[in-house]
């Protein structure tokens, strides 16, 4: 039954062209070219589609799923090997496909992968684990209401995944463990995962019962590794691998192994502390089976590291918090960067001993319960940073795939946050403590503008790629599970998963303030039960959307002074805006000028009629009076040293018009903006009172600047 010694179908190579473009989207894969064998395979593969599909482009979802199926069907009949099989099922599935496409060609294709499951155990190892990736994505691709399809492909290739691993001869525990964290994390798929560790537990269990007896920094080693590997399982694999390490550790009779465990354990976290989950689960193994002296140690252990870690970001955490504007909320958070990854992994861990708190040793009112809940207090300066936001990321998409989730316990946990004991903790914490009373309202609002942040550049990027399918779905669960965290319930999220869908598909910059309407509506119709959070949390996701950039800041007034939120103006916006408020500048200094002048006047006979009609020029066009007013005709208008005219090109010269230069140099805002700097810096010349100005003839404007008659 050895999975590496079993033969390869003929004329298939390890890899095939699908493979290679699936490469950059599964770890450990390399990319290549196409050798010369390969390009006469794909080029088959072509003429083959063509051949059953033909030209025909106006097919409905239904032809076109039963056609890219018996095109499958086909290279299972020319001896293809499995994994081109499934690499080109990834090719379809992918793209621009609507549901109906996938639910079709998933059922059409349920016989021919129920087949291939039976042809896993003859693939090498690096074949296997390929298609075990493959078959992952595409059982997410096509949703979880078609993954019937592909469970029997997966349990197959998972048994015999671990029938491999138990007879991996590794030299040492240390590579054995290191073989089942490259098998396990090969597969994004949470049944594949669940399956492998299931078929896997009598191998874990002989590796716990090595690793126990080696000495301690070998240990150590092995624990990091365990540590590590643990972070790709979800809730059912983390705690079925933990009972079966305990089971081999602690099962050996040996008296000091429990010792050895706790002492190693603290040390092994500070290196993994991504595996806080898992060491969580064998705490509680341990108080379910009895061992509570061991579980209180362990629970001590995790204390003191949890206490760690927030003492290492010190009062930063409360500085990110009481950020007033952008600009100083980007500066604390990336000093806080620096020093929070630690906390940021420990946060899932945090939250699940709040939600285990009446196990947990010590009780829900002890040291180690009190202490995770200041960590997750701290939830909404940590998401600011980028590891905070790689973690909401991850866990987004691990609750996309039907994995629970930590941010669950956010509005669990506001009402003990409100206790004055534990404001008194968080004030001496460094905490802001104004942000956890009245419910914690403000509190929740800050963890939920950073939890759709996340969000907002995930979907995006997949929109971008083409994966509109899995955008929405991506959208739909995050707004639903987290409704509470903008103050709705389970059938408002719903209703703005749709709203959010609707502009996501026809981004319009315009909707944004008229969605916000709508949800505000929906949010008065569909209130929380736990009566927290508000919908300006979802402002920064739904300009992101609008807008289809994930860093299109708000434009709201009212979050000018509220962190992580302040308009952006653009920069046509800022010209008009200083333009017309130079017109009017100019505008008032010119009605200054003429009051003066007027009060100067001796009497209005007195004025001859060639200056009198010179200053009707004014009231008609005040930007065009300095040039036939003051000037006089045979000396030049004084202007600013620092700032000589623009001299304009000949109106005869035709430039192309991919000419930059040319195109700058006649640009109307441009030459009006010039114009009114220049008007601006004018200086008046002083003249006698005596004196008689004669009309000068009007100087011609610039081309770009129209003419003020009159």
């Amino acid at each position: 039954m050895g999975s590496d010694s079993g033969r390869q179908p003929p004329g298939s190579p390890a890899s095939g062209g699908g493979a290679d473009r699936e490469a950059r989207r599964i770890p450990g894969l390399v990319e290549r070219p196409l050798v010369k064998g390969e390009e006469h395979d794909a080029h088959t593969r072509s003429v083959m589609r063509t051949r059953l599909l033909g030209e025909d482009t106006e097919l409905n979802a239904v032809d076109q799923a039963r056609r890219e199926a018996r095109l499958l069907g086909q290279m299972e009949h020319q001896g293809e090997a499995p994994t081109r099989i499934v690499s080109q099922l990834n090719e379809q599935l992918s793209g621009a496909q609507g549901p109906e496409f996938k639910r079709m060609l998933a059922r059409e294709l349920k016989p021919q992968l129920d087949r291939l499951a039976g042809q896993v155990d003859q693939a090498t190892t690096e074949n296997r684990r390929k298609i075990a990736a493959f078959i992952s994505r595409a059982a997410h691709m096509a949703g979880s209401e078609n993954a019937a399809t592909f469970d029997k492909m997966l349990a197959e290739t998972a048994s015999t995944e671990a029938r491999h691993l138990a007879a991996f001869p590794g030299t040492g525990v240390a590579g054995r463990v290191s073989e089942l964290q490259a098998a396990l994390r090969c597969a994004a798929s949470p049944a594949y995962r669940a399956t492998l560790v299931e078929k896997s537990r009598g191998h874990i269990e002989r590796l716990a019962r090595d690793a126990i007896r080696l000495p301690t920094n070998q240990f150590h080693d092995v624990l990091v590794l365990f540590l590590g590997t643990s972070e790709a399982l979800g809730r059912v694999a983390c705690n079925t691998m933990s009972k079966a390490f305990l089971a081999g550790a602690l099962g050996a009779g040996s008296a000091d192994a429990a010792g050895k465990l706790v002492k190693a354990l603290g040390p092994a976290l500070l290196e993994a502390p991504e595996g806080g989950n898992w060491a969580v689960r064998l705490m509680l193994n341990l108080a379910e089976s009895g061992k509570h002296d061991v579980a209180a140690a362990l629970g001590q252990c995790l204390q003191e590291l949890i206490q760690k870690a927030r003492e290492r970001c010190g009062p930063m955490l409360g500085a990110v918090q009481t950020a007033v504007d952008k600009g100083e909320l980007l500066e604390r958070s990336q000093k806080l960067d620096g020093h929070v990854s630690t906390l940021a992994e420990l946060m899932p861990m945090c939250a699940l001993l709040l939600a285990a708190r009446n196990v947990v040793p010590g009780g829900g009112n002890g040291p180690l319960v009190t202490e995770a809940l200041v960590a997750v207090a701290s939830l909404d300066a940590v998401g600011a940073t980028d590891n905070g936001q790689r973690l909401l990321r991850q866990t987004l998409i691990a609750e996309e795939l039907g994995e629970p989730s930590f941010l669950g316990i956010v509005p669990v946990a506001m009402r003990p946050l409100g206790h004055p004991r534990i404001l008194q903790l968080l004030a001496e914490c460094g905490l802001a403590a104004a942000h956890y009373r009245n419910g914690g309202s403000l509190f929740v609002q800050r963890v939920a503008r950073q939890v759709f942040r996340a969000l907002s550049g995930v979907v995006l990027a997949r929109s971008q790629k083409g994966e509109s399918e899995e955008a929405r779905r991506l959208l739909g669960s995050a707004l639903c599970q987290h409704a509470a965290l903008y103050g709705m319930n389970q059938e408002g999220g719903q209703l703005t998963a749709e709203l959010l869908e609707r502009l996501r598909a026809n981004p319009e910059p315009e909707q944004a303030p008229r969605v916000l309407a709508e949800l505000d509506g929906v949010a008065r119709t569909h209130l929380s039960p736990y009566r927290t959070g508000h919908v300006e949390s979802l402002r920064a996701l739904v300009t992101a959307l609008a807008e289809r950039d994930p860093l299109a800041a708000p434009k709201s007034a009212g979050m000018r002074q509220r962190v992580g939120a302040a308009p952006v103006m653009k920069a046509m916006e800022m010209e008009r805006t200083f333009i017309v408020q130079a017109k009017k500048l100019q505008a008032e200094r010119e009605a200054a000028r003429a009051e003066k002048k007027a009060a100067a006047k001796p009497s209005p006979a007195k004025v001859p009629p060639a200056k009198a009609s010179a200053e009707k020029v004014p009231a008609k066009a005040p930007l065009a009076k300095a040039l036939p007013a003051k000037a006089p005709p045979a000396k030049a208008p004084e202007m600013a040293p620092e700032v000589p005219p623009a001299e304009p090109p000949p109106p005869a010269a035709k430039k192309p018009v991919d000419d930059e230069q040319w195109r700058e140099g006649t640009n109307a805002r441009h030459l009006e903006r010039t114009h009114v700097f220049q008007m601006m810096q004018r200086q008046p010349r002083k003249q006698d009172p005596g004196e008689e100005t004669a009309p000068s003839p009007i100087e011609p404007p610039a081309p770009g600047i129209p003419r003020f008659r009159g």
